[in-house]
């Protein structure tokens, strides 16, 4: 038979525990009689009759129909009044339940603490104090409430209530106030997950209560990521590879670390095997564009970099760690295979590198060779080769050149995601097998090694490890060839006391040395606004000069963990936007003053990568919208508002949901995604529909964090 008092309990566990209680909505008091509860629904009725606003002063509602169904709940089951008085304030009139006053004193502040702590997590705050107060004041009540309670039972006199009533009410206490924090937990903003789990564990008698719970709550979630990761894995091979990263990182990845919180890997099976599964479609993905000779410009080695940061398993290690440095090994295999060709069509001319090549691949057994070598022949024999290869340097757009041909190994191992609980990896390939993988390009080179080698003249380096290695800051540049920024190792030297093309202006910090490689767009984004403030410096306008930021990818980027010393830097060039030569003497000067300065740049840019970098601050308070360049400093500067992401809010390919909807998701991203600070409010930027007209597009805010009273402030907020 059901129990009333659980029902009612249930049904009000949850986030809405307070906002729905009968008194708070209605405004009576706990122990109002019934004499007094009618009069409140009489006076509400006869206002609803001539159609009246209704003021019942400390009613927190002001809908007459959510008021006049509290008060009929008041007025009807006994069993479950008794319950919404359990959260509403008693009072300080202990007389007629013989309660003391701190029993009383505890519940009420229990109550407050408890109420405010949900309304100010759902509206965005980091209520930690409140929470502390209100686990606090409910461990002192839960155990001393039963002399009220039975007080109550006795006040209401009503043949449905006895100590049954009261005991239920005890038992399933705990239950219902540590459900809004599971609630808030597992539904709530990502980053205050753990913080919520920490709370509930908090409160009296959930030190494993808290658990089952969390495990109830998040199941939806469970489902949800493995059907997800299920249908990524059946796509992998059919679709683009890109495509389906995006949707990993844009939507399991912040699945997975609110799992992480909720219910860490190393407690939980069910976690630690979804992190496998979705390391292993990171790893399928990377292979999937090594298979298809798309691995040249450091998005292999970034998957399998993250794939490894998220596999718990020690076989999905090992399988991942093979695939990465027997790529990394054909990488270099067909960096010093092509450079050495390339030198040789250089020096011993086209036909001596034909012949070298036709007679390799009649000795070759291996399809990876041979279609390499049947790429280089018809570079050499149309006229491109050397001209879209490099092996280290990045393009414009800071992407390196996709090489589209396919590796010199062999396929990588491709693993397929198994049903949970848990992945079954296959065998590991051996250390020999994968030696054997680039076996035919060692010969290659040996042979190659017996051509005639020489260096040009005149070449200067933009591009070492080191900084100091480099071609000084002021060093003029000649006339370069249309590819050049793919050629930062060999760049045509100028005379500085005669007119030349361009010059080096600086060498720029773009991060931290070691640190995380900050993802394609925003390395360019830096790259590009450090190179304008270096340009700035020298007084040189953007109207006049065009400023190229030349710097590493993610595979050459320091992190501390790929045994490199690259110095993580944007090398600047500078040259003339109308293409007229610089005069003699130079335009650089090494020794100006390194002051920050103003960078015009786009926030909303089609492709993020071309936006002032995330982290920047915007100068000046805008007349209207900011949808062209604006003035971007460091944010040590006097500014008016701080750029604090670009969040993604529709894929490609999504149908245009009209501009209400677009508005109101940007500004809910950007909501969700900004701390919410005193003294602050939140900027958004969303696309219009000329965006939809392009379905490879994807749809983006971008998020800016003022004063509210846009006035200008000094530093970063964190």
């Amino acid at each position: 038979m059901p129990d009333p008092i659980v029902d009612e309990l249930r049904r009000l566990a949850g986030p809405d525990l307070y906002r729905r209680n009968a008194f708070r909505v209605s405004g009576l008091l706990a122990d109002s009689d019934a004499r007094t509860t009618r009069q409140v629904a009489q006076r509400l009725r006869a206002a609803l009759e001539v159609g009246a606003d209704i003021d019942l002063g400390t009613a927190t509602s002001r809908d007459p129909h959510e008021i006049q169904a509290a008060c009929d709940l008041i007025l009807g089951d006994p069993r479950r009044r008794l319950v919404h008085e359990m959260f509403a304030p008693w009072g300080n009139d202990v007389s007629k339940c013989g309660c003391t006053a701190a029993v009383h004193q505890n519940h009420d502040a229990a109550v407050a603490a408890h109420s405010d702590a949900i309304a100010r997590e759902q509206d965005s705050g980091t209520p930690d104090a409140e929470w502390r107060r209100a686990w606090q004041s409910w461990s002192k009540v839960v155990g001393a409430t039963a002399a009220h309670l039975e007080s109550r039972v006795r006040s209401l006199d009503d043949r449905q209530l006895d100590g049954a009533a009261v005991t239920g009410i005890q038992r399933e206490l705990p239950r219902t106030l540590v459900q809004p924090a599971v609630d808030l937990a597992a539904t709530g903003r990502v980053f205050r997950a753990e913080t919520l789990v920490k709370v509930a564990r908090k409160f009296p008698q959930a030190e494993q209560l808290h658990r089952r719970l969390l495990e109830t709550a998040v199941a939806p979630l469970y489902e949800d990521l493995e059907e997800r990761r299920t249908d990524l894995g059946r796509r992998i091979g059919d679709e683009p590879a890109d495509g389906i990263v995006a949707e990993i990182q844009i939507d399991l990845l912040p699945k997975l670390q609110r799992l992480d919180a909720l219910l860490p890997p190393k407690e939980n099976h069910r976690t630690s095997a979804l992190h496998d599964q979705v390391a292993i479609l990171l790893n399928n993905c990377a292979v999937d564009l090594m298979n298809n000779g798309q691995d040249g410009d450091g998005r292999v080695e970034a998957w399998l970099d993250l794939a490894t940061e998220l596999a718990i398993d020690q076989r999905e290690h090992d399988l991942i760690n093979e695939n990465r440095d027997a790529f990394l090994e054909t990488q270099k295999a067909i960096r010093d295979f092509r450079a050495r060709v390339l030198t040789i069509h250089r020096t011993q001319g086209k036909g001596a590198a034909q012949r070298l090549l036709r007679n390799v691949r009649r000795e070759s057994t291996s399809p990876s060779v041979r279609a390499e070598i049947d790429q280089m022949l018809a570079e050499i024999s149309n006229g491109t080769f050397g001209r879209k290869h490099s092996a280290t340097a990045p393009t414009r757009n800071q992407t390196q050149v996709q090489d589209k041909r396919r590796p010199a190994a062999q396929k990588q191992k491709k693993r397929k995601p198994q049903p949970a609980p848990r992945p079954v990896s296959p065998p590991v390939s051996p250390r020999t097998r994968r030696r054997r993988r680039i076996t035919a390009f060692v010969l290659v080179l040996a042979l190659i090694a017996l051509g005639a080698w020489h260096w040009w003249p005149r070449k200067v380096n933009v591009f070492n490890e080191k900084i100091v290695d480099n071609t000084p800051v002021g060093t003029c540049l000649g006339k370069q060839d249309s590819d050049w920024l793919n050629k930062p190792t060999a760049l045509n030297k100028g005379n500085c006391d005669d007119p030349h093309w361009g010059e080096v202006v600086a060498y720029v910090p773009i991060t931290k040395v070691p640190s995380t490689y900050p993802g394609d767009a925003q390395a360019n984004a830096l790259a590009y606004f450090r190179c304008g403030e270096a340009l700035a410096q020298q007084h040189l306008t953007n109207a006049g000069y065009i400023v190229n930021a030349i710097y590493a990818g993610a595979k050459d980027w320091n992190n501390g963990k790929n045994n490199t010393a690259y110095e993580n830097y944007a090398a600047c060039v500078v040259h003339r936007a109308d293409g007229i030569v610089l005069t003699a003497g130079g335009v650089t000067k090494p020794d100006a003053p390194k002051k920050p300065a103003a960078v015009p740049m786009a926030l909303f840019a089609r492709n993020i990568s071309q936006n002032a970098p995330i982290g920047t601050c915007v100068q000046n308070l805008p007349d209207g919208q900011l949808t062209g360049n604006v003035a971007v400093v460091s944010c040590s500067e006097w500014h008016w508002a701080q750029i604090f992401g670009y969040p993604t809010i529709y894929p490609a390919g999504k149908p245009w949901p009209g501009d209400k909807a677009v508005v109101a998701q940007a500004q809910k991203v950007c909501k969700q995604g900004i701390p919410r600070l005193p003294g602050f409010t939140t900027w958004s930027g969303s696309p219009d529909h000329s965006w939809w007209s392009d379905p490879k597009q994807v749809k983006y805010a971008y998020c800016l964090v003022h004063r509210a009273d846009d006035k200008p402030f000094k530093g970063a907020l964190k």
